[in-house]
């Protein structure tokens, strides 16, 4: 029997609304899956989600059928987007609000 060897990662991070400047990335190439706990939104409605090739480059939005990838910020747990998991660095924005702290879960 083979198995395969699961662990996680958690990533307590502050995301902002700027992405140029002061988003951090979180590295997810190596992962399967992930998810964010959101306990507030300081004022936030959306995560926009951005992408970049390396920890120091400047992210930009990803696309996913035309569109940019947002996920709706309430209070609560949400998926990591499909569209992000091609990407090396992935950087949550702020739609609406300054900042909010968000628990990064990701699954390998």
């Amino acid at each position: 029997m083979i198995q395969i060897e699961r662990f996680s990662t958690l990533v307590t991070m502050t995301a902002a609304s700027s992405a140029a400047t002061t988003t951090p990335r979180f590295p997810f190439d190596r992962f399967a899956g992930g998810g964010v706990f959101i306990a507030s939104t300081g004022g936030a409605t959306q995560i926009a989600w951005h992408a970049g090739s390396a920890p120091e480059d400047l992210v930009r939005p990803i696309y996913a059928d035309g569109s940019a990838v947002t996920t709706a910020v309430t209070v609560g747990c949400h998926p990591i987007p499909d569209a992000c998991f091609s990407f090396p660095y992935v950087a949550p924005v702020l739609v609406g609000g300054t900042s909010a702290v968000l628990i990064v879960s990701l699954k390998g």
